[in-house]
C-alpha cells in the first residue's frame, strides 16, 4: 500500500492506496491522532460543554455549539420541563450557523480545490488563497456581531442567546452581507445571486469567465465528472429554514429516524486510527452540500446528477453552488429579524433536568449529532458523530465507504488525494 500523508484539514490524516496497472484498488484511511472530547465531558456540568464542545473544531465551532445547545434543550424537553425559545434566538442562531457554512465553503474553495486542481496539471489563477481569505473574514466579521467572537464562540444557552443586537448593529450586518454578495458575484459567480440560482443546466457555465466558471472548466478537463462515484446514496439529518431531513437513494427521497444511526471501529490494516465510522441502517451515505441539495429541488444540479451522477465534479460544483443558496437564506433571516422579541428566555434550573437528550445540526460537511445524557445537570454521558465521520470511514474492501468508493479507479495518488478532498476532510472533527 502507498501511503499518502493529507494535510491542511485541521489535523491530519493517512491515505493508503493499493495499485496496479488499472488504476486504485483498494483504500483505506487513518486519522492517527486521539484527543477524547467526550470523556472530558464526563462528570461536568451541561453547561461546561458549551465551552468545550466549540473546540472541537477551528472550522464548525458554531455548529458543535448549536448540537450541544439543542441536545441539551432535548433533555429538557425529556425530563419534562422544555425550553421555550423566542423566535428572535432561533433566528439568531441560525443566521450565525449559516455564516460559519458560507467562511467554510469559501476557504474549502479557494484555499484548498482550486490549488489542488493544478497538481493534476491545470492552470491556476493568481490570488485564490487571498480571495478566500477575504471572503471567510467577511462572513466572520457578521457572525461575530452577535456572536460576540468566531471561533470557539459559546453566545447560545439553553433558553436562546446571549446577545441583544441593536438595530444599528443590523444594519451593520446588512451592509457586510451586501459586501459579501457582491464578491460572490464578481469574483465567484461571474453573475448576479438571481441569475445563478437560475441556471438550469451545466451549459449555463460556458460564459462565466468568474472562477465558478474557471472551476467547472478545470474540472471538465481532470476528467472529474465521471470520476469519484460514491454510492449514489445520501443523508440529511438537520432541520433548518434551508433544508429538512431526508435519505435520499439516487433521486428518490425518504423519510429517515435518527435513532438508526450507528457507529462502528473504522478498518486500516496498515495504521491505527482512533475514527470511528457511522451507517445508517447498516448502509454507508454520503453528506454534506450535495445531498442537502439533491433533499431539495434545485434544478441545476438535478441536471448535474443526471448527467454525472454522484461523481466529483458534482460534490464540488454542488458545494460552490450551495454558497449562492446559503447567502440567499442569509439575507432573509437577517431582514426579517425582529429586535423587539427577547433574546433568552429563562429555562428551569439545570440541577432538575434528568434525561437524554439528542442535537442535530447540519454544519458545512453535513450532519452534525450530539447525544448527551444528564443526572440533575451533571453529563453522565456524552457522544458526538461528526461529518467527516459519515463521508470518510473506513471499511473493508467489500463494503466501502462513501470516500473508499469514490477513489477506486483513480489513475493516480494525485487524483485520489484529490477526489479525497472533494469530501472536505477535517481530521479533529473525526477523531474528537
Amino acid at each position: 500500500m502507498n501511503k499518502t500523508l493529507i494535510d491542511r484539514i485541521e489535523g491530519e490524516a493517512s491515505l493508503y492506496l493499493k495499485m496496479d496497472d488499472t488504476g486504485v484498488t483498494d483504500a483505506s484511511i487513518a486519522f492517527p491522532h486521539h484527543r477524547g472530547m467526550e470523556r472530558m465531558l464526563e462528570g461536568r456540568k451541561a453547561t461546561d460543554a458549551l465551552v468545550i464542545t466549540p473546540r472541537v473544531c477551528g472550522i464548525c465551532g458554531h455548529a458543535h455549539l448549536m448540537a450541544t445547545v439543542r441536545a441539551i434543550e432535548s433533555a429538557y424537553a425529556a425530563a419534562g420541563t422544555p425550553v421555550a425559545l423566542s423566535e428572535k434566538a432561533e433566528r439568531i442562531r441560525e443566521l450565525t450557523l449559516l455564516l460559519e457554512m458560507v467562511q467554510n465553503h469559501f476557504k474549502w474553495l479557494y484555499l484548498v480545490i482550486l490549488p489542488e486542481l493544478e497538481s493534476l496539471g491545470g492552470s491556476g489563477r493568481t490570488q485564490t488563497p487571498l480571495k478566500g481569505a477575504f471572503a471567510a473574514q467577511l462572513a466572520t466579521k457578521i457572525l461575530a456581531l452577535f456572536a460576540g467572537q468566531w471561533p470557539h464562540s459559546s453566545y447560545m444557552l439553553p433558553g436562546g442567546v446571549t446577545c441583544d443586537p441593536t438595530h444599528l448593529e443590523r444594519v451593520r450586518a446588512m451592509g457586510m452581507l451586501d459586501e459579501l454578495i457582491m464578491f460572490f458575484e464578481r469574483e465567484t459567480a461571474g453573475t448576479s445571486l438571481d441569475a445563478l440560482l437560475g441556471f438550469e443546466t451545466c451549459k449555463a457555465f460556458n460564459a462565466l469567465s468568474s472562477d465558478f466558471g474557471h472551476l467547472e472548466r478545470e474540472l471538465i478537463r481532470a476528467g472529474m465528472q465521471h470520476k469519484g462515484m460514491a454510492h449514489d446514496r445520501f443523508m440529511v439529518l438537520g432541520e433548518h429554514g434551508f433544508t429538512h431531513p431526508h435519505k435520499v437513494m439516487c433521486t428518490r427521497r425518504y423519510s429517515i429516524e435518527p435513532s438508526h444511526v450507528s457507529t462502528e471501529a473504522a478498518y486500516c490494516p496498515d495504521e491505527r486510527t482512533y475514527a470511528e465510522n457511522v451507517r445508517y441502517k447498516g448502509a454507508f451515505f454520503e453528506t454534506g452540500p450535495l445531498a442537502r441539495i439533491m433533499a431539495g429541488d434545485v434544478g441545476l444540479v438535478k441536471n448535474m446528477h443526471r448527467r454525472f451522477k454522484d461523481s466529483a465534479y458534482t460534490r464540488i460544483m454542488a458545494r460552490v453552488y450551495e454558497i449562492a443558496l446559503l447567502l440567499r437564506h442569509a439575507k432573509t433571516v437577517l431582514h426579517t429579524l425582529s429586535l423587539s422579541e427577547p433574546s433568552f428566555v429563562p429555562p428551569a434550573d439545570l440541577e432538575t433536568v434528568t434525561g437524554e437528550g439528542i442535537g442535530i445540526v447540519e454544519a458545512p460537511r453535513g450532519p452534525l449529532m450530539h447525544r448527551v445524557r444528564l443526572e440533575k445537570g451533571t453529563i453522565a454521558s456524552y457522544k458526538i458523530i461528526t461529518p467527516t465521520q459519515w463521508n470518510l470511514g473506513s471499511s473493508t474492501p467489500d463494503d466501502p465507504a462513501p470516500a473508499q468508493r469514490a477513489m477506486l479507479g483513480s489513475k493516480s495518488e494525485a487524483e485520489a488525494a484529490f477526489i479525497f478532498r472533494s469530501f472536505d476532510v477535517c481530521s479533529v472533527c473525526t477523531t474528537h
